[in-house]
């Protein structure tokens, strides 16, 4: 999907149209599902991904080929949302213990073995057990596919605390589930699959 989204991108900022619709067709699933773990509010996330695709292509002249065009426009939408909480008087203080939702509706998808499923609860409700930040981390790592330098620049995170914050995170769930990293990182992309 990445070399798609590549393609689009340099079609876009030569101003085609069509490529640019497909950008928001392919991104806008994940745009919406960080904006709503983020703020929690749907008419702040839908209007803040409009104004950002908005701006996009009103500016799209001065843009410039980037690496990750899904980063860039997370990054976008967090400053988005963070500038109209800002304006709203809405904005809390950014801290460890920030809220990030990271749950899923287990009844709202069919997993067809009976031990998948008890994997899945018992890793989402291990993964609520975690604070805000590490679940952040956790979400943009492996259900986004980040890279550390990545989320940095869009947590304003130091790459050297993202490292510690998932360790503690994946230290936690090894406790909490008695796995190996290895096992636990197969399920958080098993459940990134299962429920996408």
């Amino acid at each position: 999907m990445k070399n798609t989204i590549d393609l689009y991108w340099h079609r876009f900022l030569e101003g085609d149209k069509n490529a640019f619709e497909q950008i928001y067709r392919i991104l806008l699933p994940s745009l919406y599902e960080y904006g709503m773990r983020r703020v929690k509010d749907e008419d702040y996330v839908k209007d803040c991904i409009q104004d950002v695709f908005i701006k996009f292509w009103e500016n799209r002249h001065k843009l410039r080929v980037i690496s990750n065009p899904k980063h860039y426009l997370l990054v976008a939408l967090k400053n988005s949302l963070l500038n109209v909480q800002l304006r709203d008087g809405k904005l809390s203080s950014l801290s460890e213990n920030d809220d990030f939702l990271l749950s899923y509706d287990i009844e709202a998808k069919f997993i067809n073995a009976e031990e998948e499923r008890i994997n899945a609860v018992k890793l989402i409700q291990a993964l609520e057990q975690l604070t805000g930040k590490q679940r952040e981390v956790i979400f943009l790592r492996y259900f986004e596919e980040l890279s550390y330098e990545e989320i940095s620049e869009l947590t304003q995170i130091s790459v050297k605390s993202l490292y510690k914050l998932n360790n503690r995170a994946m230290v936690s769930l090894k406790e909490l589930l008695g796995l190996p990293r290895q096992n636990l990182i197969v399920m958080l992309y098993m459940i990134k699959f299962l429920y996408s």
